[in-house]
């Protein structure tokens, strides 16, 4: 379902100078322009119950159909089909989709990112088990078979008490932690990617894991959609809470990185 002419509202975009004064906004991640999305459950303007956005979400136990990208790009995730939608939660002072392991997942329509061959991916996580690979976030209907794309995931064998990240032009560059993150724990976790830098990066809680120097290959990311907690919405369904999700098409600044995991922590209830 195309959303992107859905207006959210006017963002201001702070300067480096607030995000240093504790004033930080991930929108300042994307005030050159940079294409992306930034999700933030904890918002209730941003929620629907049903995808077509004509039922807010105004309590503790209601599906969420429909989430709003913050960043004004107009990524908006959806799920069509009512028994596959994730939970919004309330709890200890903190708010975030929970997601069941089984067959619930969001998507977006096509993100276009072939202008950029650098990616990066924040996201504020609560994993609960290490039963069965679960993905956080995935560019394209199958991120491994595609070129252009990249995966934020846990693992039931290469990330088991950790989580992985990759990035892929023409081949694929991979990063698997494998410490970390045992569950169940809440985390913020970031993947960098640098297809002609071959480089692929997994940090948590403000700490990097593990870099992937394989060749990635030739070329830039694509116009796929970003499925947010399964793969395709068939396979790999993630098993946890999503406190937030900031994807933008470019490498953030060493300061960019640390506010918004800073920010993402804080949404997840982890002190960095």
């Amino acid at each position: 379902m195309q959303m992107r002419n859905i207006a959210f509202r006017d963002m201001r975009l702070p300067r480096l100078g607030a995000m240093r004064s504790g004033g930080f906004s991930p929108a300042l991640l994307f005030a050159g322009g940079a294409e992306g999305a930034w999700y933030d459950p904890s918002d209730l303007s941003t929620l629907f119950q049903d995808s077509a956005g004509t039922t807010p979400v105004t309590a503790s136990g209601q599906p969420v159909g429909l989430m709003f990208d913050k960043s004004g790009n107009g990524n908006h995730a959806t799920q069509a089909t009512a028994a596959k939608r994730p939970i919004y939660t309330e709890g200890s002072g903190l708010a975030w989709l929970a997601f069941d392991g089984v067959d619930d997942a969001m998507v977006t329509a096509a993100i276009d990112f072939t202008g950029t061959n650098k990616m990066s991916v924040l996201a504020g996580v609560r994993k609960l088990s290490d039963a069965a690979t679960g993905v956080m976030a995935d560019l394209s209907a199958d991120a491994t078979d595609s070129d252009g794309t990249f995966a934020m995931y846990n693992s039931a064998t290469s990330t088991v008490n950790g989580a992985g990240f990759f990035s892929q032009g023409t081949a694929i560059g991979v990063a698997n932690a494998t410490a970390g993150l045992v569950p169940p724990a809440n985390a913020a976790i970031t993947g960098l990617g640098d297809i002609s830098g071959d480089s692929s990066i997994i940090r948590i809680n403000g700490i990097q894991r593990a870099n992937g120097p394989q060749d990635q290959g030739s070329g830039n990311y694509g116009n796929h959609v970003l499925n947010i907690g399964s793969r395709n919405q068939t396979s790999r369904f993630f098993n946890g809470n999503i406190y937030g999700i900031i994807i933008a098409g470019k490498m953030a600044s060493t300061d960019e990185i640390a506010a918004t995991e800073a920010y993402l922590a804080a949404k997840s209830g982890v002190t960095l």
